[in-house]
């Protein structure tokens, strides 16, 4: 079976050719489902595309809505109700209970009991296009972003958003943007067609950087020096060490996509992206390894549960990344 290449699946165009989980700007997006009984899941049979901690509790959201919750580290889920049908692509939490989860169709989902439960935000600046991101600036401080430029801030936990002009009043930005992470005391902005921002004023507005690849960026991760590792389509990874001003190629044998990436809490870095791939760096971004699990299937992000365990969420569910895939 053709492998789903998992960020390209966020785009509108893609969306549109295969007709999967519906599509950006139609139909009614927040469908209410606040009635619904919620059919049995079976967590590795199902595309998830992101993952975070809510404590000790691992959450995952995915397609149509779903919400996966473990309390056991990975080894047993229960599914939660979601208020929305449409593709959830991102989650976050600020503490172990409040979080947001965002998705297609202009879904804004917030809980403040680790994932159990969740309501719905609406928020009339994004109408019905995607929300494809979430980074947290600090204290109760989110952004969120996603198709056609869309950017949105909160500084309440995600209860009320503002759209700030991130360009200037007269301009526009109309690219699809996949990730925004604190780089020193800059913000650097990656998205689609290789555009590139870098903000200092925490997100306000953003300068565009240039860029040598025309191919889009679908994810960042900051090191542990500082450093910034941006990387996307084609095995492309680019390292910066002034927050985003210049960058430097890092050559990997490769031409697989990238989809997220993480920094351990030793500062090990880890990539993942469609097949299986896993790319690992242990100085910071300037080098890394390349392996892929044994399932082969797209990788969405990981998350480390423990120091010696890394569960994955992708094209076949959550699952636990081998060891020898990442560690020394």
């Amino acid at each position: 079976m053709k492998q789903i290449n998992l960020r390209k699946f966020f785009a509108v165009e893609w969306l549109l050719a295969i007709g999967i989980l519906g599509t950006i700007n139609v139909g009614n997006a927040n469908t209410d489902v606040s009635g619904a009984t919620v059919a049995p899941i079976r967590p590795n049979r199902v595309l998830l595309l992101d993952v975070a901690l809510a404590g000790k509790r691992v959450v995952a959201v995915g397609e149509r809505g779903v919400v996966l919750g473990s309390d056991d580290n990975g080894q047993t889920w229960t599914a939660t109700r979601a208020p929305v049908t449409r593709t959830l692509t991102a989650v976050t939490f600020f503490d172990d209970k409040v979080g947001i989860a965002v998705g297609h169709g202009g879904s804004v989902l917030r809980t403040e009991d680790a994932g159990k439960t969740w309501v719905q935000i609406k928020v009339k600046e994004i109408g019905t296009d995607s929300v494809l991101g979430l980074t947290r600036l600090g204290g109760k401080e989110v952004i969120a972003y996603g198709a056609f430029g869309m950017y949105l801030h909160s500084d309440d936990a995600g209860k009320t958003w503002t759209r700030p002009h991130i360009l200037s009043k007269s301009a526009s930005f109309d690219r699809h943007i996949y990730k925004v992470v604190k780089a020193g005391s800059a913000l650097v902005l990656v998205a689609e067609n290789g555009s590139l921002g870098r903000s200092t004023d925490n997100g306000m507005t953003y300068q565009p950087v240039a860029s040598e690849y025309p191919g889009s960026y679908f994810g960042a991760v900051t090191a542990k020096d500082g450093a910034v590792i941006i990387f996307g389509m084609r095995g492309t990874v680019y390292r910066s060490t002034d927050s985003g001003v210049k960058w430097k190629k890092i050559p990997l044998e490769t031409k697989i996509g990238f989809n997220n990436g993480i920094m351990l809490a030793d500062g090990t870095l880890i990539l993942v992206g469609n097949s299986g791939l896993v790319a690992v760096s242990y100085d910071n971004g300037i080098s890394f390894s390349l392996t892929k699990t044994k399932a082969g299937r797209g990788l969405a992000q990981v998350v480390a549960i423990s120091k010696d365990e890394l569960l994955s969420v992708g094209e076949a569910g959550v699952g636990m990344v081998e060891p020898e895939a990442w560690r020394k």
